[in-house]
């Protein structure tokens, strides 16, 4: 740590029930000490490890930026904390540690030994009384001199830390910052009701009579597919956090890709062992990805009459494979690029421009397309009937496409604390909405299969691809006919 302000995490502490304070309080603790041997440690070269709530972090950071002293930084901060020394009138009292503790020993600022998690140098016990709200570990380059005064500290050591951050005692959710806490149950509840989806689809197949599925039967499987693996993996990776505290790269990157799947393990595992799994998380995601960009392929393809007029052979042409081809990529890009990208805790928005602003944009451009496609072929169609169906189809799903647009303008007045679970709870149901939706459209036996056109044309295929066959044995069992024909008149003359 060179820089003068280092932020070593951010934790949303959860409400304190006064009924049950000691369980429901947030606990901030671990080790923290210096790297090698024979180090000497005074009041001139040590560091200050701090916790801060939400509303004093700005200010730290906003004077660090233009270069401020340690005492013009902490200036608020010393009315509020607590110092043996210095600060004997701070009303929040312990939010402060001298780093780096000694070796084998706990922290010199821990005056009751039995307050301390086992096992660790330094505990923080944190009151939340009114309301949720993040907290931040911060460790500064400065110290308090002989004359009470800030000052920068000068090191010459590096310090390492294994500080782990809790809400209460749950053994579920404690590891979890508090706007995490209930995202699980909605994995859960996604994936549940995913799976009565495909039971509904797999008895939707079991009805259709034909030898091979239709194509739009097939892809709406690989969507539903898809989205149960990402829900299974991201699952995975979460209980795996929930018990260890710790997440791993591979569970991550598979949660990903079959995100439905991997996102509500994931969680749970989190949720009793404090660790997870990125590449369960990652590949659960990936799977989510996935499983949009081959529901939007599916829609693009109806917009253009595929399976719904006679010319739908022609509807998947190379144009649009290549053009959807680099959709997908892109969306694919902006995924990892969000994925990867370190998080900014002060940015007012989770939206930034180069991930989420660029998802909303390529969705838009997805819709504008499906738009297009779907006005051509309302206009080609001379069933007024089935033209009601595809004005009704068209602006249902233009609804969907959409919505994100909404949805992140809306999250950007929503509070952190409060928005992921929000948006993640509204963009997993209007998915499985529009799943669910084309599950019905595609029924074999609702009202909206005279709509389709019947993938059972074998016999049209065949007439088409292999006529000179078809008229080479026509003729052949003509022949037929006249020499049995010729045998009996010989018999009877």
């Amino acid at each position: 740590m060179d820089e003068p302000v280092h932020i070593i995490s951010r934790f949303g502490i959860q409400q304190l029930n006064p009924l049950n304070a000691e369980n429901t309080k947030g606990f901030i603790y671990g080790n923290i000490t210096y790297v090698g041997e024979n180090i000497s440690v005074n009041e001139n070269n040590r560091a200050a490890l701090i916790i801060v709530p939400e509303s004093q972090i700005k200010t730290i950071l906003m004077e660090s930026e233009y270069a401020a002293s340690c005492g013009t930084m902490l200036k608020n901060f010393s009315q509020i904390a607590f110092e043996a020394k210095c600060l004997s009138g701070g009303r929040r009292s312990d939010m402060l540690r001298w780093a780096p503790c000694k070796k084998d020993g706990i922290c010199e600022e821990e005056d009751k030994p039995k307050l301390i998690i086992p096992g660790y140098q330094f505990t923080f016990r944190i009151d939340e009384p009114i309301a949720p709200e993040y907290w931040y570990i911060l460790l500064l380059s400065c110290t308090l001199n002989d004359k009470c005064n800030w000052t920068t500290s000068t090191r010459n050591y590096q310090i390492e830390y294994d500080i782990w951050l809790i809400n209460g005692n749950n053994a579920f959710s404690k590891q979890f910052s508090y706007e995490e806490q209930d995202i699980i149950h909605i994995y859960m509840f996604a994936l549940l009701m995913y799976i009565a989806l495909a039971l509904g689809q797999l008895r939707a197949t079991s009805l259709i009579r034909q030898n091979v599925l239709p194509r739009r039967q097939r892809l709406i499987n690989t969507v539903i597919g898809l989205k149960i693996a990402g829900l299974i993996l991201q699952a995975t990776d979460t209980y795996i956090f929930a018990f260890f505290g710790k997440s791993t790269v591979l569970f991550m990157f598979v949660g990903e890709l079959c995100r439905v799947c991997a996102i509500s393990t994931d969680t749970y595992i989190f949720a009793f062992f404090g660790k997870s799994t990125v590449l369960f998380m990652f590949v659960g995601e990936l799977c989510r990805v996935c499983a949009i960009c081959c529901l939007i392929l599916l829609l693009l393809l109806l917009s253009r009459g595929w399976a719904i007029q006679q010319r739908s052979s022609i509807a998947y042409s190379n144009r649009v494979h290549y053009f959807w081809c680099l959709l997908t990529t892109i969306h694919i890009i902006l995924f990892i690029y969000g994925f990867i990208t370190p998080k900014a805790y002060l940015k007012t928005n989770t939206f930034d421009f180069l991930s989420n602003r660029g998802l909303v944009i390529l969705r838009l451009v997805q819709g504008l397309w499906f738009f297009i496609e779907i006005k051509r072929t309302i206009k080609r169609e001379p069933d007024d009937e089935r033209i009601v169906f595809l004005v009704h189809f068209g602006a249902a799903y233009m609804v969907w496409f959409v919505y994100l647009l909404g949805l992140g303008v809306i999250a950007a007045f929503i509070s952190e604390i409060w928005r992921l679970k929000i948006v993640l709870a509204i963009s997993t149901f209007a998915n499985f909405v529009a799943i669910a939706c084309l599950v019905h459209l595609f029924w074999p036996t609702g009202s909206n299969r005279k709509f389709f056109v019947h993938d059972g044309h074998y016999h049209h295929h065949l007439e088409r691809t292999s006529s000179t066959e078809l008229e080479d044995f026509e003729k052949a069992l003509i022949c037929d006919d006249t020499d049995d024909d010729e045998v009996v008149v010989d018999s009877k003359l």
